[in-house]
Formats: C-alpha cells, sequence, structure tokens
C-alpha cells in the first residue's frame, strides 16, 4: 500500500514538472515572437509610412515580394495603422496594394477564424485598409457572427470601408439590436451622403431606434433642404409616437435648414412634450429663420423652464421681444455673447 501511495505521489509529481517545463517553454515562444514581432516592426514601419505618406504609386521594393509569414503579418499590421489615418488618393493606393498582395484577402479569411480575438481583429484591419471589395465580407458577418464584440469591429468598420451598400445591413442590425444604435448612427456617419436614400426609407421604420438613429444621422451628414429630406423629417417632428424621435427630427430639421425646415420646427413648438418643445426652440435657434419667429415668441411664455431658456437664445437671435427683464434673455444673452450657437 505505501509503495502504491509513493508510486502515485512520485507519477504526480512527474506530471506537475512536465506541465512547469511546458508551461515555461511556451511563455518563452511567446515572448521571443514579440521581440521578433517589434524587430521586423521597426524594420518596415519607415517603408510603410513612406509608402502611405507620399504620392507615389509604387511601393518601396522592400515591402514587396515578402514571403514569410512573419514578415507579411509585420508589414501587415503597419498598413492598416497607418492607412487609418490616411484618406482619399492615398487611402485608395494603399488599398489596392493590399488587395494585390494578398493582405485584404488574409484579413477576410480571419472573420471565419475560430477565435473571436481574431475575427474583431480582421474585421478593424479590413476598415483600416478600406477595401470597398471586403464590404460583402463584412456585412456576412455583421449577420452572421455569434459575438457581440466581433458584430460591434465589423459596423465600425463598415463604416470605415464607407460602401454605401452597406447601409442597409446596418440599419438592419440597429433594428435588431444585434448592435448598438450609437455604433451603427457612427458607421452611416462615416458612409455620408451616400447613405441618403436607406436613411431616408428608415425615419419610416417600425423600430423607433431606427427611426431616431435615421433622424440624427440625416441631419449631421451635411444634406440640403432637399424636399424629400425635409418631408420626412417633419413627419418625423410632428408626428412620430416617440418623443426621442421627434426630437431628433428637430434637431436634424435646425442643421438641413430652408424654408419649409423651418415651418417644420415652428410647428413642433407646439408639441405636448417639453423636450420636443425645447429641441424645436434650440433648431429655430440654429436656423435663425423669419419662419420661425412668432412660434419663439409663444414659447417664451412656456410652462417648462428648459423651453423658455431655449426660446431665449432663439429670440436674441431672431430680435424677437420677450418679456421685459426675463432672466432667460439675460442669460441668452450672455450665452451669446461667449459663442453659444
Amino acid at each position: 500500500m505505501i509503495a502504491a501511495v509513493e508510486l502515485l505521489a512520485a507519477a504526480q509529481l512527474a506530471v506537475i514538472s512536465i506541465l512547469a517545463v511546458a508551461l515555461t517553454w511556451r511563455r518563452a515562444a511567446i515572448a521571443g515572437a514579440e521581440r521578433r514581432r517589434r524587430v521586423l516592426l521597426d524594420r518596415y514601419r519607415d517603408a510603410v509610412v513612406e509608402f502611405v505618406g507620399l504620392d507615389d504609386d509604387s511601393p518601396p521594393e522592400v515591402l514587396t515580394g515578402l514571403r514569410s509569414f512573419e514578415q507579411r503579418s509585420a508589414v501587415g499590421e503597419l498598413l492598416a495603422e497607418y492607412t487609418g489615418t490616411v484618406r482619399g488618393e492615398p487611402r485608395a493606393r494603399v488599398a489596392a496594394f493590399v488587395t494585390d498582395h494578398g493582405y485584404a484577402g488574409a484579413a477576410a479569411r480571419d472573420l471565419r477564424a475560430r477565435r473571436r480575438w481574431r475575427r474583431g481583429t480582421a474585421a478593424k484591419t479590413l476598415g483600416d485598409f478600406g477595401v470597398v471589395a471586403s464590404a460583402g465580407e463584412l456585412a456576412d458577418a455583421l449577420r452572421l457572427d455569434a459575438s457581440f464584440e466581433v458584430r460591434v469591429a465589423v459596423a465600425r468598420a463598415l463604416g470605415r470601408v464607407g460602401d454605401a451598400g452597406a447601409t442597409p445591413d446596418l440599419i438592419a442590425a440597429c433594428a435588431d439590436g444585434s448592435v448598438p444604435a450609437g455604433i451603427v448612427a457612427q458607421a452611416l456617419l462615416d458612409i455620408g451622403e451616400r447613405s441618403l436614400p436607406w436613411l431616408l426609407g428608415a425615419v419610416a421604420s417600425p423600430e423607433p431606434r431606427v427611426r431616431q438613429v435615421a433622424c440624427g444621422v440625416i441631419g449631421l451628414i451635411g444634406v440640403g433642404p432637399e424636399a424629400e429630406v425635409v418631408a420626412s423629417l417633419e413627419s418625423a417632428a410632428t408626428g412620430d409616437e416617440q418623443v426621442a424621435v421627434r426630437v431628433a427630427a428637430c434637431e436634424a430639421l435646425g442643421r438641413v435648414g430652408g424654408r419649409e425646415a423651418a415651418l417644420a420646427v415652428a410647428a413642433a413648438t407646439a408639441d405636448a412634450d417639453p423636450d420636443v418643445r425645447r429641441a424645436a426652440c434650440d433648431a429655430a435657434a440654429r436656423l435663425a429663420a423669419p419662419e420661425t419667429a412668432a412660434a419663439v415668441a409663444r414659447a417664451l411664455g412656456d410652462s417648462a423652464p428648459e423651453v423658455r431658456r431655449a426660446a431665449a437664445r432663439a429670440a436674441v437671435l431672431l430680435g424677437v421681444e420677450g418679456e421685459s427683464g426675463s432672466p432667460f434673455v439675460a442669460e441668452a444673452e450672455a450665452e451669446l455673447a461667449w459663442g453659444w450657437r
């Protein structure tokens, strides 16, 4: 019996020793790989910066013909890092390079990797590369990936890629809650005005968070007072059942501008909810359009202090006479003297 116990103890000690050796070896291997990675990053950094920053379609020779996995990984990491900071022709030039030399394809394959950190890294890399051809694979990942963190990375990447065709997928992700509304909004802002046709449709979505995002993004992407834009926003500002959507639509009307937008804002100052009335008065202040003057004058006597404060700002900008000695008017004059707008 004693011999058996001693034999078992010896076996356990041997296993522990083997595990300790294996763990030590693994840590050494990881440290060695990290050292090699840093050496390669230092080796290729200047060449990548030169390629990204200069107006030269020909990449430095040191970046071409690389076959080692570690070399290509280092160059791919640097290209993603520096391409993510540029726009226009340099970004397009690098996008063509990473496509022709297989970097984009390698990242796209990693969207199907088993480990979620690799899928998330792949999505970020594709977004930094800005390869429009990768939008379809990113959209598939947005719909199908089980990881919340990966879907967020994919949504951000779709915005960075800038393909307007991804707009319906982003709106759908917002509608079903698979990606937070704020992440979707930023991605749509990155895509910009080309997403407008889908955004106008989204203003009538059955999902309130989609309608709110659509109104907010329309107001921020720099569109003008086209009839279809103003009509959609006016419908939301004066008729949507959700306060948050009506607020977002009023804010957007204030940014879109134009006479019809001003008339819609004036109508919204009579809303039943004080948050909407406040947003309408803020929009009137932004527009400073005479069409809002009568509504602003009425709002100066609103029952809600926050509405009266916003109306006072608009009144000062419009030259509307308010209550004599109103503290809100005096406050608004002081705010505007310091550049509130």
